[in-house]
């Protein structure tokens, strides 16, 4: 009885193994199936592809930033001599001004009035020589004799921008003495440079300053302010 036994019970446990193997059933199976599972990668989803407005808007959060404003075409004068520089800072037109130039010179400063003309694409280095003109009453006519003094030379920069430049505003005139402005590039002023005369406003004149030409290569624009009480001197 027992030898007939004996071939059942491994039959039985043969058949049990082979259908544990076959259904998966078990610890075994079931460590064997996870591990297959960490180790295949996952098949991506389809994502939809974007559409071009998508694609070419800012990112969330960020403004996009304007198109610059168009710009004046302007004029390099780096590298230009004094010469060069002269010429073209005389040649500078304004369209709203009798006389057409753009770079002159009054009584509080030079200007520069190019209105909406072609500018220059960097500041131009501009020279101002400012004098003392101490008036006397010549002797031997009705006259008066002038002595010039410097007060002081600066370099002040010119353009792009329109307007009054800065560091331009010239000092006052005192007692006797006016004060002679002129603008210019290229070697400083000397006395011998400046004017042997002057004129003085037109009594009906409603100026208190005159033009003043000024004989010398590179000098842009003179003006002479004469002291309050010129006419007393």
């Amino acid at each position: 009885m027992r030898r007939s036994r004996l071939p059942v019970t491994v039959c039985l446990s043969l058949s049990a193994l082979v259908l544990s193997a076959c259904s998966g059933a078990g610890p075994g199976a079931d460590l064997g199936t996870g591990a297959a599972r960490s180790k295949a990668p996952a098949s991506p989803s389809p994502s939809p592809s974007p559409s071009p407005s998508a694609s070419s808007s800012a990112p969330s959060g960020v403004i996009p930033s304007a198109d610059p404003a168009p710009s004046l075409p302007c004029t390099s004068t780096k590298g230009l001599d004094a010469p060069a520089l002269t010429d073209y800072l005389k040649g500078l037109k304004s369209s709203d001004r009798t006389d057409s130039r753009a770079l002159f010179l009054v009584d509080d400063g030079l200007y520069l009035r190019l209105v909406k003309t072609q500018p220059p694409c960097e500041p131009v280095p501009v020279k101002l020589g400012f004098f003392r003109v101490d008036m006397t009453r010549s002797a031997d006519s009705a006259g008066y004799a002038f002595t010039y003094a410097p007060i002081r030379t600066t370099t002040v920069s010119v353009g792009p921008s329109d307007g009054r430049v800065d560091g331009s505003l010239p000092p006052a005139p005192s007692g006797c003495g006016g004060v002679l402005s002129v603008s210019y590039v290229g070697r400083d002023l000397v006395e011998s440079d400046l004017p042997h005369s002057l004129r003085l406003p037109g009594k009906d004149s409603t100026l208190d300053w005159v033009l003043v030409d000024v004989d010398r290569d590179g000098v842009l624009d003179a003006v002479f302010k004469p002291p309050p009480g010129a006419r007393d001197c």
